[in-house]
C-alpha cells in the first residue's frame, strides 16, 4: 500500500504526471476520430474526446502504463459515443425524424473518400460501427475491442464480419454509380 491507502501493483509503476500531455498529444487525434466514426460527427467525436481525457487525467496517477491509460481513454471514448447514440435513438423515436440526426463533418482527409465512407458508415449498426472502427480505425484486436465494448471476443468478429460485408456492398454500389 502506498501512503495514501491505496494498493499499489509491484510489477508496474504509475506513469509520470508529466507524462500525460505528450500521451495526450500522441493519442487524442485517434480518440477523437474513433469517437466521431462511432456518432457520425466530428464536432461530438472530439467533445467524447475531450471528455474521455478529462476523466483520464483524473486517474492518471493510478494508470500503470501506456497500454492501460490508451485502453481507458479509448473505452470511455467508445462508451460515450455508445451512450450518445442511444440517447439519440431515444430522441429520434420521441421526437426527431431520421432526417434530423447528426451527420459527419470531419474537416481532415480527403473529401470525397470521406464522404463515401461516412454514407457507408452510417449504413451499419451501432454495434457493427463500433466494433469496425476499433479494429479497422484504432488498431484494436478483436479481444482487446470486446473488453472496450463489454462483449465477448466472438460478438465482435460476427459484427465485425457482418459491418465489412456490409461496407463491402455499399462501397461498391459507391463505385458503380
Amino acid at each position: 500500500m502506498d501512503a495514501g491507502g491505496e494498493e499499489v501493483d509491484e510489477g508496474h509503476e504509475a506513469l509520470a504526471a508529466g507524462d500525460f500531455d505528450a500521451f495526450f498529444r500522441r493519442h487524442f487525434a485517434a480518440v477523437a476520430r474513433t469517437a466521431a466514426l462511432v456518432v457520425r460527427d466530428f464536432g461530438e467525436g472530439e467533445e467524447i474526446a475531450q471528455e474521455s481525457f478529462t476523466r483520464l487525467f483524473a486517474r492518471w496517477e493510478r494508470m500503470q502504463s501506456n497500454d492501460h491509460a490508451r485502453n481507458f481513454v479509448f473505452k470511455v471514448a467508445v462508451n460515450m459515443a455508445r451512450s450518445h447514440l442511444r440517447k439519440a435513438a431515444r430522441m429520434s423515436r420521441d421526437a426527431l425524424s431520421e432526417a434530423q440526426l447528426p451527420e459527419v463533418k470531419d474537416e481532415s482527409g480527403n473529401t470525397a473518400d470521406r464522404v463515401v465512407l461516412d454514407r457507408a458508415l452510417s449504413t451499419l449498426s451501432p454495434k457493427q460501427r463500433a466494433a469496425v472502427v476499433l479494429v479497422d480505425y484504432a488498431g484494436y484486436d478483436a479481444a482487446a475491442a470486446a473488453r472496450l465494448l463489454k462483449t465477448r471476443p466472438s460478438t465482435v468478429r460476427v459484427h465485425l464480419a457482418r459491418a465489412r460485408r456490409a461496407l463491402g456492398v455499399q462501397l461498391a454500389m459507391e463505385e458503380e454509380s
